[in-house]
């Protein structure tokens, strides 16, 4: 140890050179490097989601949640249902195994909730998978004291949105 020390402390052009090809090499590195941090996944998980304006959540759940998920739950390669019946929406859950095919899951679904009779006022049906890339990569929030909620939006609408 006492070695390098004493080298370094009497080649201080050599530890100078050294610093300087290290950090050149660190800026290229990183500037050549992919920007995408995660790989492209695909979760073998659906949702199917109801809209079912003005009614309670023990409504939804009796006329909407319970028949649809009975409809669903038969389907080849799912895993595993979940469902949730909040006011005014129903929201199932499909977990399916990663050797389904999502594209061919998706058309079932949409096969089997097709034929299924909504109560008046409930909106269509949507199934969706889950994608990963299409969460966002920066979530930005604004506030300001002096504006109305209605002045702020235009603003940024017209200011902020162009520039970024």
């Amino acid at each position: 140890m006492r070695g390098i020390i004493r080298y370094s402390l009497n080649n201080k052009l050599v530890i100078w050179l050294l610093t300087i090809l290290v950090t050149a090499a660190g800026i290229y590195a990183g500037l050549s490097m992919k920007q995408e941090t995660l790989p492209n996944l695909e979760v073998p998980v659906l949702t199917v989601t109801t809209v079912y304006p003005g009614a309670a959540p023990e409504e939804v759940a009796d006329r909407i949640t319970g028949p649809l998920e009975q409809k669903v739950r038969s389907l080849d390669g799912v895993d595993v249902v979940s469902s949730t019946s909040m006011e005014n929406v129903s929201s199932i859950v499909m977990e399916y195994s990663y050797k389904k095919d999502m594209d061919k899951a998706v058309s079932e679904v949409k096969e089997a909730v097709a034929d299924f009779v909504l109560p008046s006022g409930a909106q269509e049906t949507k199934v969706s998978k889950i994608n990963i890339n299409a969460f966002p990569v920066v979530s930005l929030s604004v506030a300001g004291d002096k504006q109305s909620l209605d002045e702020l939006t235009r603003q940024i609408e017209s200011d902020l949105l162009p520039a970024l």
